[in-house]
């Protein structure tokens, strides 16, 4: 068991078992079932290969050839991937088609689906929600776009989880944002891969378009006075640790040196039964780590949406603290392990998706060598005189 996991460990057996599974359905079908043919399994292979050699350029060639090959045989699954991999490499515009052309080939392409023209005084029902309701980070990442698409509706309806509905509703009040479990009839639909074609095809706009999600102001104001009455150093957020076994993260020896060679106050950030790993990360020095008992990111997120809001910048592995407070507009450092991620891209420091964001990549490095740039570029974001302005 990897130290840094912090959740039941039979939970993380089971977990593993579960991963392991999967991994061996996976070869049994490629083997027995013969769904793919060998060319595609040939160019995976070949993806696979440029990934582990960092080989960007090799892989958008490969990935656009496993692209022409679904769109040909009208694979989802496949164009599904290659959209992932090439929005990573940067092609936005290409990924969303893909991403799109995947949704009609499963669920077919309705009369009333809307691809971004005039509306007049049609309904428009955005849908965002997710199979699995404990995976927020696309929805967070859509949700300015579905507020972009609420704007060109006389009325327009919002679907997220119920977690989400407080602040998407305050961020776009003439759209109305209703819980996932709620019937809603529109005259148009637009789900995230339509949403995606319409505004999300060229990075540069993305990027300029930008509208941060809006936390409560008031309770931002509650965490943010609470919090300065412990400390006159800069409030950083920080979440560290996975449940995922496919994750690569810093290990706590890791993270408590950078806490403790770091001018911050820090504030959790991470969700689960951490109070172990506080101990581990503190290394007895209580006040460098904040705790606060009164946020519960997986039952209250506006709450949460509020005391991210209240600090400074954020550092964050991936994970649903990763996506809020970038979509907040938050100066954020994201770090990336070297698995091929579908929500950050592979090269450079930044992403679209948030502008205020700094992307460091792994990169083949050791994690302490990763954090040593980390707090480098922490403490550039820390002096900078829009970071402190206006939370005094």
């Amino acid at each position: 068991m990897t130290s840094f996991y912090h959740g039941s460990r039979i939970r993380y057996v089971i977990g593993g078992l579960g991963l392991r599974l999967r991994r061996y359905t996976k070869a049994a079908r490629t083997l027995f079932a013969g769904s793919k043919p060998r060319s595609v399994l040939d160019q995976q292979a070949r993806a696979d290969a440029l990934i582990a050699r960092r080989d960007w350029t090799g892989l958008e060639a490969t990935t656009n050839e496993m692209a022409i090959i679904a769109d040909r045989a009208g694979d989802p699954e496949m164009m599904q991937k290659a959209g992932q991999a090439l929005e990573r490499l940067g092609d936005f515009a290409r990924a969303a088609e893909l991403r799109l052309s995947a949704r009609r080939q499963r669920k077919g392409k309705g009369a009333n689906e809307w691809s971004g023209e005039n509306l007049g005084s049609d309904r428009l029902l955005i849908d965002l929600v997710e199979d699995d309701p404990r995976s927020l980070g696309r929805v967070i990442r859509h949700a300015r776009l579905a507020g972009a698409a609420a704007a060109c509706a006389q009325s327009a309806t919002i679907r997220v989880e119920p977690r989400l509905v407080s602040l998407v509703q305050r961020t776009f009040p003439n759209a109305t944002v209703v819980p996932a479990q709620q019937n809603v009839v529109g005259d148009k639909f637009a789900t995230f891969e339509n949403l995606a074609w319409i505004f999300g095809r060229d990075a540069e706009r993305l990027a300029a378009d930008f509208v941060p999600l809006r936390a409560d102001p008031e309770l931002v104001e509650t965490f943010r006075k609470r919090y300065r009455s412990m400390t006159d150093q800069p409030l950083v957020g920080l979440s560290w640790g996975s449940k995922s076994h496919t994750k690569d993260v810093p290990d706590f020896p890791d993270w408590a040196r950078f806490i403790a060679q770091t001018p911050a106050t820090f504030v959790s950030l991470q969700y689960g039964q951490i109070k172990p790993a506080l101990r581990r990360l503190r290394n007895g020095n209580d006040d460098r780590l904040i705790f606060d008992e009164s946020v519960d990111q997986m039952v209250d997120m506006d709450r949460f949406a509020a005391q991210i809001a209240a600090l400074d910048a954020v550092v964050t592995i991936s994970n649903t603290a990763a996506h809020l407070s970038g979509a907040l507009g938050l100066p954020t450092i994201f770090l990336i392990d070297d698995n091929f991620q579908t929500a950050w891209p592979v090269t450079g420091d930044r992403t679209p998706w948030y502008p205020k964001g700094i992307v460091i990549h792994k990169e083949g490095r050791a994690w302490p060598v990763v954090l040593d740039e980390v707090g480098r570029r922490l403490s550039s974001v820390l002096t900078a005189p829009s970071t402190l302005s206006g939370k005094n």
